[in-house]
């Protein structure tokens, strides 16, 4: 299974999942337009779309890809709050498939209607990706992960240094979001002996560091993992 970040951070996040035999994609933030030009232009190729919950940067080409025919699964808390029909609902901890993928989501945790993580095997070469973005914190443990998308957002020191930023902002960002630190402690208790990729997402522009952050997350992980931040495709 190959994961693939088109873009990834407050401007717009949309990111390919792909075995060989079913491609989807995981959320699609960015106008539709940049959406074909950030797939090269194959978004009929595409089997579905996967949204983890309602806010923009997650959903923004929602309207013009059920226009398109594609079928998009999200939760009834975010068909409700997007106010939209004609999509396949899914609930946390029931499996649906797409294809060769099987697809388990599970609840996450920030300031949306019914948030969503998905658990994704591949029913090719039985590769298991989790992908968790926008959530303040996991409380599940997949065992048996070959690849991790999560979010790593900001840190809290470089938060404190940013005088200007406004408090409602600032409680926002802690209130919905994942740390560095935070994600590094749950790292640090996951069996990770077969992973592979960890693909850090969502970076915040003025509270993050990529190089940081790649650095401090290889320090808490089994040697050999390959640590990227995911391309911020703006």
């Amino acid at each position: 299974m190959r994961f693939t970040a088109l873009a990834s951070s407050s401007h717009g996040n949309a990111y390919i999942v792909d075995d060989q035999e079913t491609r989807i994609l995981l959320e699609c933030g960015v106008s539709h337009r940049k959406l074909k030009q950030l797939s090269g232009f194959s978004l009929s190729q595409f089997s579905a779309c996967l949204v983890s919950h309602e806010h923009k940067d997650h959903a923004k080409a929602v309207g013009e890809l059920i226009k398109d025919g594609m079928t998009i699964y999200m939760s009834e808390g975010t068909a409700d709050a997007l106010e939209t029909d004609g999509v396949s609902l899914c609930t946390a901890m029931e499996q649906f498939n797409v294809g060769s993928l099987d697809i388990v989501p599970f609840t996450t945790f920030h300031d949306a209607a019914e948030p969503l993580g998905f658990l994704i095997k591949s029913r090719v070469d039985a590769d298991v990706l989790a992908f968790a973005t926008d959530t303040v914190n996991l409380r599940y443990r997949f065992p048996g992960l070959n690849i991790l998308a999560i979010e790593a957002n900001y840190d809290k020191a470089i938060l404190e240094r940013c005088e200007k930023m406004p408090e409602k902002v600032r409680k926002r960002i802690t209130n919905s979001h994942m740390e560095i630190d935070t994600l590094c402690e749950y790292l640090r208790g996951l069996d990770l002996s077969a992973c592979r990729e960890i693909h850090l997402l969502h970076l915040s522009d003025a509270t993050s560091h990529e190089e940081h952050f790649i650095n401090k997350v290889r320090r808490c992980v089994p040697a050999g993992i390959q640590v990227d931040a995911a391309c911020r495709g703006k």
